[in-house]
């Protein structure tokens, strides 16, 4: 029980982040910017950040690039579905699609951290 726990809370940022985006898709986007141009931008770009955040928050809790992007990608899946229930809202499989290049980014600022802190330890002995 003991190793299991720290485990579980390398996960805790992770499932509050996605308790946050389920909070996020059960909202209205009624009012979201005044044109049809602005809103696709701010909801588009929300869908990039949500998912970037969320793969480096997986990405931390299980030090993987092969779990995390399946794991976090699973759950935009889940997301949109999640919306298709949702009064007002709609699933689109294209929204997956912008969330999975929220997860790239995510990936490369995984890459960049990882470079920096590379460099550090290597300046550091």
């Amino acid at each position: 029980m003991i190793r299991i726990l720290p485990r579980f809370v390398r996960f805790v940022p992770a499932i509050l982040w996605m308790v946050f985006i389920f909070f996020l898709s059960s909202q209205s986007t009624i009012g979201i910017g005044e044109t049809r141009t602005q809103r696709f931008l701010i909801l588009k770009t929300f869908h990039l950040i949500e998912y970037a955040v969320l793969y480096v928050l997986i990405y931390f809790a299980t030090n993987s690039t092969k779990k995390s992007i399946p794991l976090t990608y699973l759950y935009a899946l889940s997301d949109e579905f999640h919306q298709s229930l949702v009064p007002g809202r709609e699933g689109r499989f294209t929204d997956t699609l912008i969330d999975f290049l929220g997860i790239l980014i995510g990936v490369l600022l995984i890459k960049i951290i990882n470079s920096i802190l590379s460099s550090v330890k290597k300046t550091s002995t």
